[in-house]
């Protein structure tokens, strides 16, 4: 049985993992930090063509502090360590919010993710394990041909290295087993996850095509 994957068609992969516009989209967060949000609201944003990647180095000069990268950025930084819930999360994304709709899915936010990623958009997505509480970034769908029940999130984990030549570095099946915990699958391994809430991302101008594989 065939296999599709369908991923946002500004994100193209190559040697050193995903790129949009030729830079690279991947950000890493380091082991010490709680900063998984907000890597992934600023991939999320570099996605979208609202933050360039250069932008990031620029942060603490002077013509960039008025910026909407600028303000997000200082909101961010009490959460830096200690993490960010859902609604602090899409609080942090306001600057953004005439040229994005943000909306909090919360009763089923695995099949909602896979509906607004399907429809040009993005999910960020709140998983819960018993040794980690963690937020990843869905850009993409995977699964078989006429086999929905196998369907998966194509997932960018911040924590994760990038995967050379894949726009994703991990997947998240899309619908709950019987006991509502997700298949998450790494290259460090597989676990079963709960998903808590997810923060639903689109842009408010024309809809971006996918690219299919």
């Amino acid at each position: 049985m065939s296999h599709v994957y369908r991923w946002h068609a500004q994100v193209t992969a190559g040697p050193e993992g995903p790129l949009v516009n030729d830079a690279l989209l991947h950000l890493q967060q380091s082991d010490l930090d709680g900063a998984c949000g907000l890597h992934c609201a600023l991939m999320a944003l570099m996605l979208f063509g609202l933050v360039d990647r250069h932008e990031l180095a620029r942060l603490g000069q002077s013509k960039a502090r008025q910026s909407p990268l600028a303000h997000l950025w200082k909101n961010s930084t009490p959460h830096y360590f200690s993490g960010l819930r859902p609604r602090q999360l899409k609080a942090l994304l306001k600057p953004y919010q005439g040229q994005l709709t943000c909306t909090l899915a919360t009763d089923h936010p695995g099949p909602e993710t896979a509906a607004t990623v399907q429809a040009d958009g993005v999910g960020l997505l709140a998983i819960l394990h018993r040794d980690f509480a963690h937020w990843v970034l869905a850009l993409g769908c995977g699964g078989e041909e006429d086999d929905p029940d196998r369907d998966t999130l194509l997932i960018l984990d911040p924590s994760l290295p990038p995967i050379p030549l894949l726009p994703w570095n991990a997947t998240l099946t899309v619908n709950a087993s019987r006991s509502g915990l997700h298949r998450y699958v790494t290259v460090q391994g597989e676990y079963k996850v709960s998903v808590e809430e997810a923060l639903l991302l689109r842009s408010r101008f024309d809809p971006l095509e996918f690219a299919d594989d």
